[in-house]
């Protein structure tokens, strides 16, 4: 646990940020948590919507149910804290029927407003706790059977889980991995394309050296990987599954 250390800048512990997927055993205490949890509430939020909730998980044979949903995903299990980060439109339909009306839920704006929400949110709580020492690692493999993952959790219509969050004192913390050229991402007044040739080939260099530097051997280059992993759409039945749970794309 940190002890006395003078907490880090925003801008080193994004620098030094990278997913943890090696944890000890050491609790999170409550308290802790609930100082990192309160702190991502302070996140931008839609209208002051607040359009998210958090399931906080530490029963072990909850974590090992969401782990094989997410892929047979161990660091799931190993990781003491398992937070679930939910697009929520559930509470604000219970709010305005409570004044009187009714929301309107059901069309793309109001689901993009919940996702946006639990992205950012989830973000700042991912950033709050490594501020404090602790390890994080985001868990995309939440949306790969969202009907699942909410039996787990007892969610009702209207909440899935858009990632999960893994919360723990890290074993070991991997080295930041590189980022593209800031000239492919970084555009100023228009949006420009940028020499793709000269900006791959620093980057693929760039994270050769770092596979290198950690010892780590890589299969493909990243350009590759990605081409392979996503020339062909990614849990195509995701819509339909939302839909049936409340969230509108039209």
């Amino acid at each position: 646990m940190p002890g006395t250390e003078p907490t880090p800048s925003v801008i080193e512990v994004l620098g030094a940020r990278a997913s943890v997927r090696d944890y000890s055993e050491a609790e999170v205490p409550d308290a802790l948590l609930d100082t990192v949890l309160r702190a991502a509430r302070q996140a931008p939020t839609s209208s002051n919507l607040q359009a998210y909730s958090f399931v906080v998980v530490r029963d072990p044979e909850t974590k090992a149910k969401l782990a094989e949903l997410a892929g047979n995903q161990k660091h799931i299990i190993a990781a003491p804290v398992f937070v679930a980060i939910c697009a929520d439109v559930r509470r604000l339909a219970r709010v305005v029927e409570h004044a009187g009306g009714a929301l309107a839920k059901d069309h793309l704006e109001m689901s993009l407003v919940a996702c946006i929400d639990a992205a950012l949110v989830g973000m700042c709580a991912s950033l709050a706790a490594d501020s404090l020492g602790l390890g994080t690692v985001m868990i995309g493999g939440m949306r790969n059977d969202p009907d699942g993952v909410a039996e787990v959790l007892g969610l009702p219509d209207g909440v899935f889980v858009a990632f999960g969050l893994c919360v723990g004192w890290p074993n070991s913390r991997p080295e930041a991995k590189p980022r593209l050229p800031d000239e492919l991402v970084v555009h100023h007044e228009r949006y420009a394309d940028g020499d793709l040739d000269k900006g791959l080939a620093d980057y693929e260099a760039a994270m050769s050296e770092h596979h290198r530097r950690v010892g780590r051997d890589p299969d493909e280059p990243w350009a590759a990987r990605v081409a392979k992993q996503f020339s062909a759409p990614k849990r195509p039945r995701l819509m339909d599954v939302l839909k049936g749970r409340g969230f509108g794309f039209d």
